[in-house]
């Protein structure tokens, strides 16, 4: 359903906080994946604070998952990236040229920005409503988790002892496509409307390489003096039977 705007500015505000949401949950899902693939590599550090890598693995995973929750929730009034597209088709106008130049008269690229048209293709827009909608087979699995576990948990089926993560399994591969296609389908509304796209990028995203390596150096020394140390009383005890 569409979102009441006043303006143009007000379409902007829920542009940017739904930018909000899904670059958060894109950051918090890479960083989730990254952590995964370096357990091979680190398997000694995970071990050695075995407690703290759990909850954090659990952190990442659930920011990534309440996020989500945001971005393809349902409800009629809810700043969802289904509303969102919504309000475009009942607001496609503010999308046209005048309006885009009077929006970015500041840029100096403005005028070959508006060499083409800004005006969203209706087919595709439909198309990605339909994929932001619980017509995607995806998303209704997701609303469903959000509805009964994130946002409301059941009594009933805590009282029936129902595990909806295994009744409505959600995989990683299809976090990963909510979360890409979410945000292919963001970009492509930003760019005609300002042009502007947001990147998942974030500076510092392999900051946790350079703490898994200072704990593995600090280890490694320490087990590097541990067997300095052992040596020395292997020579002190030789030294005394001789």
């Amino acid at each position: 359903m569409q979102l009441n705007i006043r303006h143009e500015a007000d379409f902007g505000k829920l542009l940017d906080s739904l930018a909000d949401d899904l670059v958060e949950a894109n950051i918090h899902f890479r960083l989730y994946e990254d952590l995964q693939k370096s357990i091979p590599e680190f398997v000694s550090i995970f071990n050695e604070s075995n407690t703290f890598w759990r909850l954090t693995f659990r952190s990442h995973l659930d920011a990534t998952l309440f996020r989500l929750c945001r971005v393809y929730d349902q409800y009629n009034t809810s700043l969802s990236l289904l509303n969102w597209l919504d309000t475009i088709k009942a607001n496609i106008h503010i999308f046209d040229i005048p309006h885009f130049k009077k929006r970015l008269k500041n840029n100096p690229f403005v005028e070959s920005l508006a060499s083409k048209s800004r005006r969203p293709d209706e087919q595709q827009l439909n198309i990605d409503i339909e994929f932001a909608s619980e017509k995607n087979p995806l998303v209704k699995k997701l609303i469903i988790l959000r509805n009964n576990l994130y946002a409301h948990k059941s009594e009933k089926n805590v009282r029936l002892e129902r595990d909806l993560l295994k009744t409505y399994p959600i995989k990683y591969k299809e976090i990963g496509s909510l979360l890409k296609d979410g945000m292919s389908i963001l970009n492509r509304y930003a760019s005609l409307f300002r042009a502007q796209s947001f990147s998942t990028q974030m500076v510092g995203h392999d900051d946790y390489l350079h703490v898994l390596n200072c704990v593995k150096s600090y280890l490694d020394n320490l087990k590097a003096e541990l067997e300095a140390e052992y040596q020395r009383y292997l020579e002190i005890k030789n030294q005394k039977t001789t």
